[in-house]
């Protein structure tokens, strides 16, 4: 069995980046969901293996404040493609882990995670900012996920405002 986890990245302030969407930081309630969903994943005892990460400021920064309240022994890897990715590229991706990583997390954009849900679990959700979806796969090896992308959604998180 595998298992992914998607998220998308907190809420992001576009007025403080300029013309630079890439450039985009977290607003103070982003900053919030994302420590939020870290302590959330914690205490549901997701065990990750592999981070994967948009390079746009909102998902580092995303990443960096969920890394505050989950722990994760690894090293999250940046990918440029992540910020205008389509599905395929997080086949690519995951296809491309070894048989040892048993759970990998994508943090990404919207539409795309959207899209990736649906492709993965045929399960539409609205994946508003920080959402998390947990995902297993009746797979031994990720080169199998391109032929078997029929996923179980475990757990679907968004966070909790009050």
């Amino acid at each position: 069995m595998k298992r992914i986890i998607l998220m998308r990245h907190a809420k992001y302030d576009w007025r403080q980046a300029g013309s630079d969407d890439h450039l985009c930081p977290l607003s103070a309630e982003g900053r919030r969901d994302a420590l939020q969903m870290g302590a959330l994943l914690q205490e549901e005892g997701v065990r990750l293996d592999a981070i994967f990460c948009s390079t746009a400021q909102r998902t580092r920064e995303t990443l960096a404040l969920f890394l505050k309240e989950y722990s994760f022994n690894g090293e999250p890897r940046y990918f440029d493609l992540l910020y205008h990715a389509d599905i395929r590229d997080y086949v690519d991706i995951f296809m491309q882990l070894s048989p040892e990583v048993e759970a990998a997390m994508l943090i990404g954009h919207n539409p795309t995670i959207s899209g990736a849900l649906e492709f993965f679990a045929d399960t539409y959700k609205v994946f508003s900012p920080a959402a998390i979806a947990y995902l297993e796969f009746d797979i031994e090896q990720w080169g199998e996920l391109i032929e078997k992308p029929d996923g179980k959604l475990l757990g679907f998180w968004t966070p909790k405002k009050g």
